[in-house]
């Protein structure tokens, strides 16, 4: 089937995008009627981060799923023969939804990354859920550490730093250090904050960190051989 092209990948802030209905058909296990475009908007759930929300025209869209390298769009309502093969649409994303993720998941970079360069600890589980986010370290962190960790995590908010976001080509990658949970073939999608942080990241994130907000950090507990850290960004 017909790759997708992901224009999220290169432009965060895009909301709206023309595209074409590749395949539609009716999901039996979701309950709902999946839709295939030749190229999306929308950012399916990976990499920790939510899926986007919207509509394709006038059909709202609930869920987007990645699988087998196919972007399934999700809807109730049924759409075989209103988004047939071949039908134009325009498709919309709810733009509160999308900034929210990326204030969170951007701060978390942050912070994971000033974590990994002061104690060595790795990042080993990330959850945005709707009330917080937490992060899970392979290691310990005195509780004393958290009020200047959050202050570091604030100033790179303050210099409003450019991210850097691109896909190293297979000679240059093995010399761009970044964390990984795992070691990972190419292509390897880099996400950097300058002084801060890199990571390979499938997720969305902002253009400068000034537009994270806020990084406030609220508890730390033992978790495991390491320490789980609750936190927030942005407008929450």
């Amino acid at each position: 089937m017909q790759t997708t092209l992901k224009l999220y990948d290169t432009d965060s802030h895009l909301t709206v995008c023309e595209a074409t209905v590749l395949h539609c058909e009716y999901d039996k296990s979701r309950q709902a009627y999946a839709v295939i475009l030749d190229r999306t908007v929308f950012f399916p759930e990976g990499g920790g981060q939510f899926a986007d929300t919207g509509y394709m025209n006038d059909t709202e869209i609930f869920d987007v799923q990645l699988k087998d390298g196919v972007i399934f769009h999700y809807t109730k309502e049924n759409i075989l023969d209103k988004l047939a093969s071949g039908t134009a649409v325009t498709c919309r994303i709810d733009w509160n939804r999308r900034f929210d993720f990326m204030q969170q998941h951007s701060g978390e970079h942050i912070v994971s990354g000033i974590i990994n360069s002061r104690y060595g600890h790795h990042n080993v589980g990330f959850h945005m859920g709707w009330d917080s986010i937490t992060i899970d370290f392979d290691g310990m962190i005195p509780a004393g550490d958290l009020a200047e960790i959050e202050r570091l995590a604030n100033d790179a908010v303050y210099r409003n730093i450019p991210t850097h976001i691109w896909t190293p080509e297979p000679e240059e990658l093995p010399n761009v250090p970044y964390r990984t949970k795992r070691e990972l073939p190419w292509p390897v999608r880099i996400v950097q904050v300058p002084g801060y942080d890199s990571c390979a990241c499938c997720g969305l994130h902002v253009a400068r960190t000034g537009e994270i907000g806020l990084i406030k950090l609220f508890s730390m507990v033992k978790f495991r051989s390491g320490v789980r850290i609750e936190m927030l960004c942005g407008k929450r």
